[in-house]
C-alpha cells in the first residue's frame, strides 16, 4: 500500500512539473530587447525597449534618447508558436511610437522562435527580435 502511494505521488509531482513548465508561463516575464535582426540582414542593437507580457496584458516600455519613459498598454494572446499583440489607440505618427513600434493598426503578429525561461525570439516578415528576460 505504502509503496503504491509513493508511485502515485511521485506521478502527480511530475505530471505537476510538465503542466506549469508551458509556453504561457515562460512568457509571462519582462523581456528586454538586445538586437533586431532585419531580413536584409542589418543587425541593430538595442537596450532602452522592454516588453511585458502577463495573463493577457501587454506592456511595452522604452527609454527615450532624453531619459524620459514612454510606454505602451494592450493585450496579447499566446497561441504555440504565435503571438498576437493588440496595443490601445495610440497617435500613429508619434515619434516614439514609429521609432519603438510602428505596427500597422496598433497590432502585430509574431512568430515565436525560441522561448526558454532566459531568451525569446520572436519574428515577423520585416524582423527578428532577440530578448533576454529581465
Amino acid at each position: 500500500m505504502k509503496h503504491g502511494l509513493n508511485i502515485l505521488f511521485c506521478t502527480l509531482l511530475i505530471f505537476t512539473t510538465f503542466a506549469c513548465s508551458n509556453d504561457e508561463s515562460k512568457l509571462e516575464n519582462k523581456w528586454q530587447l538586445r538586437k533586431y535582426q532585419y531580413a536584409n540582414g542589418t543587425i541593430v542593437s538595442e537596450d532602452s525597449v522592454f516588453y511585458n507580457f502577463m495573463k493577457g496584458s501587454f506592456s511595452a516600455i522604452c527609454i527615450l534618447p532624453n531619459g524620459k519613459l514612454t510606454s505602451f498598454f494592450g493585450n496579447y494572446s499566446f497561441n504555440g508558436d504565435k503571438i498576437f499583440i493588440n496595443l490601445l489607440p495610440y497617435p500613429t505618427n508619434d515619434s516614439a511610437y514609429i521609432r519603438y513600434i510602428n505596427w500597422p493598426d496598433c497590432k502585430s503578429e509574431f512568430n515565436v522562435n525560441k522561448l526558454s525561461s532566459t531568451e525569446l525570439q520572436i519574428s515577423n516578415k520585416e524582423k527578428k527580435m532577440l530578448f533576454r528576460k529581465y
